[in-house]
């Protein structure tokens, strides 16, 4: 998203927003702007200094307002909810995962603290768990199918016209939460996305196939009552990598691995820096 002039009314929603806490990056990201500079402007021009300090007090506090899928941070965050995300009761919301650096990740945008805690069970993984307070972010969630106990039952994740740009971060979120990449038999890297529900296993391989042009998508389900989208195409790993790990961002592990797997397999290096 590049510089876009923002109407008076944008702009002070821009100062509301900066005064309740929401990160820099964020706003940058959100309204356009490629420095910190910019953002600062805004805020004395409306606010003066003591919109600054107010945010600083804010910002020891800022947790999260889910509004939508307006950004890459808000996309990649609903698909974490949709996989290792759950709702607590009408005004918490939590993600829990076994990976510290994309909880690390969540904590450094929101500012909000992460706890870890040892599981129980021989081999069995340290558990990184992050709570957020916020009703109305809770509402909004369950717009899109974020509800209590949805394991079983998500299904097609309703989004508008506007919202679809979004989809590769949406994806990146589901497939951090809820994926993996891997080396097949023969060395190819490929992923999967596990779900209890078959509903969204489906909507998700058409979301591949018809927003993202994948090909080669196979659906099973296993022993466990688990349905697995796996997909070992080299061109639409390629994909994946252009468009979905296109950066560092969130869980970097799989970002490094996919884009190291595929260099090796396919033996050019030129292909990715």
């Amino acid at each position: 998203m590049g510089y876009q002039k923002l109407t008076k009314e944008q702009e002070q929603q821009l100062v509301q927003e900066y005064i309740e806490g929401t990160p820099v990056h964020v706003l940058m990201e959100k309204y356009g702007f490629k420095t910190k500079k910019s953002i600062a402007d805004k805020v004395k021009k409306y606010g003066g200094e003591n919109a600054i300090e107010e945010a600083k007090k804010n910002r020891k506090t800022y947790s999260i307002a889910f509004d939508g899928v307006t950004n890459q941070f808000n996309a990649y965050f609903l698909g974490l909810m949709l996989t290792d995300g759950y709702i607590i009761d009408e005004n918490k919301f939590g993600i829990e995962l076994t990976d510290e650096d994309c909880i690390q990740f969540l904590s450094e945008v929101t500012q909000k603290k992460y706890h870890t805690y040892e599981a129980t069970g021989l081999g069995v993984k340290k558990r990184h768990r992050i709570i957020f307070s916020d009703r109305q972010s809770v509402k909004k969630l369950a717009e899109y199918g974020v509800v209590p106990n949805k394991t079983k039952i998500l299904g097609k994740v309703p989004l508008s016209l506007e919202e679809e740009k979004f989809i590769p971060y949406i994806i990146r979120g589901i497939i951090d939460g809820d994926g993996s990449v891997f080396k097949t038999g023969y060395g190819a890297p490929a992923f999967y996305v596990c779900s209890a529900s078959e509903n969204f296993i489906y909507w998700l391989k058409q979301i591949f196939e018809e927003k993202l042009f994948f090909q080669d998508m196979s659906v099973s389900k296993s022993s466990k009552d688990l349905w697995r989208l796996d997909c070992a195409n080299q061109r639409n790993i390629l994909k994946l990598i252009a468009l979905v790990y296109d950066k560092p961002y969130g869980m970097n592990r799989k970002y490094s691995l996919i884009r190291e797997m595929f260099r090796d397999y396919n033996r050019d290096n030129l292909l990715l820096s």
